[in-house]
């Protein structure tokens, strides 16, 4: 290699650590690769400015490069419009346009934006649909790996959203999710084996729900086993308060969290039942069958 050569070859190494460590320095090359055109770099920047990574935070901003991206047909792209019509981000809150930005990332087989538009349908202040056609978008994320839509199947099986309650479906889809990495998967999995009076395999699935579940769930799930007769739950209950601050400093950014909420609606339709929260019709399940206190 000639002297030429290394200089290039020692340039480029060390624009790449720049770029790795030093945000603000990797913001700015987005941004001139986003003015230039480059619908991926729009995005990028989008993204940087909806997190504040290297440059201050400007939701306004953000969304506008988004939705310039979103101009060009990226299917990603199309997932995070919809994700600032739905949550407001430099925008108002406008679930039609977010259920549009989510089907045509759908069409283009998106995984989270099927989970996403799935969500959108079946909550109770949600968009227009019916239940099977969210049933179809959830399998099809689903398939793609999503495990947060694996869990949602389980659900919607237990819980005869679409059809009879099947318990044994149900179990089967938590269990994929909670493989999957889900922790709400995990957590479910659990519920069913403390049910069925099976604590020691219950406890290998809360553990592995509370390694990666968010603060605020790490402490209910520990208010859950607190003082527990079961000194297998009460370790649980330790570990769950112990994670808890951990998790709050891990949390993801807005750019990070592909997905609404933590992979539930925020109720079914009243065709449906109601939605009453994860961990307390686990409670009320476990209780019934005098595993968990009230």
């Amino acid at each position: 290699m000639n002297n030429k050569a290394i200089f290039v070859w020692q340039g480029k190494v060390s624009r790449e650590a720049r770029l790795a460590e030093d945000p603000a320095f990797a913001a700015g090359e987005v941004c001139k690769a986003a003015i230039s055109g480059d619908p991926a770099a729009q995005l990028s920047w989008g993204l940087m400015l909806l997190d504040g990574h290297g440059t201050p935070r400007d939701l306004d901003a953000a969304f506008k490069w988004i939705q310039l991206s979103a101009r060009a047909g990226g299917r990603d792209a199309a997932n995070m419009l919809g994700r600032c019509h739905e949550l407001g981000w430099g925008t108002t809150v406008n679930l039609t346009s977010a259920a549009r930005c989510y089907r045509a990332a759908a069409e283009m087989e998106h995984a989270w934006a099927q989970f996403n538009l799935a969500c959108l349908i079946l909550r109770e202040d949600g968009v227009p649909g019916e239940p099977a056609e969210a049933m179809g978008m959830l399998v099809r994320s689903a398939h793609a790996g999503n495990a947060k839509a694996m869990n949602m199947l389980g659900r919607c099986r237990e819980e005869g959203w679409v059809g009879e309650p099947n318990l044994a479906s149900a179990r089967r889809w938590y269990l994929r999710a909670a493989r999957g990495g889900c922790f709400r998967g995990a957590f479910h999995t659990a519920r069913h084996l403390l049910a069925a009076g099976d604590i020691d395999r219950a406890t290998f699935w809360l553990r592995k729900s509370v390694s990666v579940a968010p603060a605020d769930f790490c402490e209910e799930l520990g208010a859950m086993f607190a003082n527990h007769s079961d000194e297998r739950l009460c370790a649980i209950s330790a570990l769950a308060f112990e994670q808890a601050p951990r998790a709050a400093k891990q949390a993801p950014s807005n750019s990070q969290v592909d997905a609404t909420g933590d992979a539930a609606p925020r109720a079914a339709r009243p065709r449906h039942r109601r939605r009453r929260g994860v961990l307390g019709a686990a409670r009320r399940l476990a209780a019934s069958a005098g595993i968990v206190r009230q």
